[in-house]
């Protein structure tokens, strides 16, 4: 449904204004061009008089009658089939121009997608940023993510310490309890949470904290 909406959303709206008139057009050329065929094929049915009216004979008219006129028909009347297959090349070329139109919109989106700086705020030493096959964010990439991108926040756990777990907070002023995490990667020996780029994000500033058992949250 969301890919719907983007759809109508980026596409242009005189595109999609003239798409829904020809396509309006040519149901009814359609719908106009099936009620003459019915009308054509219907007979007509001449009305008769069953009263019979004698009168006195008639002198016979020996008048020739006239040569028949032959009907000459309306030079400017349209040919429907003419108008639909013009309705229908209309409705091709506006739903490419509405193809086209998208198509440029989204990569116009794609182009202006710019990088989001990381700067990273500690509390706790050891914070650090992975893509999302776990490879670190650092120098190589100049520390910067793009909308869109889902990476990895993790802060090392401290050896032979009583830590239990950690919170992390992105552009956040205050702690919450949606920040804290209990998700650990033992290979990396790191606490972890998941973040996807928003866009409009002008930077992600990040702050972590390690939790002890026995002293509660490093750094406060």
């Amino acid at each position: 449904m969301d890919g719907l909406i983007e759809f109508f959303v980026s596409i242009n709206k005189i595109a999609l204004i003239a798409f829904f008139a020809v396509f309006c057009f040519l149901i009814f050329e359609i719908k106009k061009t099936i009620d003459d065929k019915k009308k054509k094929e219907k007979p007509v049915v001449p009305q008769f008089n069953n009263t019979v009216q004698v009168n006195a004979p008639v002198a016979a008219n020996n008048t020739p009658l006239p040569a028949q006129v032959p009907i000459k028909k309306n030079v400017k009347e349209g040919n429907p089939y003419l108008m639909i297959v013009i309705a229908s090349v209309s409705l091709i070329g506006v739903t490419v121009l509405i193809y086209f139109s998208y198509t440029i919109n989204q990569q116009k989106q794609k182009v202006a997608a710019t990088s989001v700086p990381i700067i990273k705020e500690v509390s706790s030493a050891g914070l650090m940023v992975y893509d999302s096959k776990w490879k670190e964010i650092g120098s190589d990439k100049k520390n910067q993510a793009k909308y869109g991108d889902k990476i990895i926040i993790g802060i090392q756990t401290i050896v032979e310490a009583d830590i239990d777990r950690a919170r992390i907070k992105i552009n956040s002023k205050d702690w919450q309890i949606s920040d804290i995490t209990t998700l650990f990667n033992p290979s990396l020996k790191v606490y972890y949470k998941e973040y996807v780029v928003a866009t409009g994000t002008a930077q992600l500033k990040i702050e972590a904290q390690l939790h002890s058992a026995s002293d509660g949250w490093l750094g406060d």
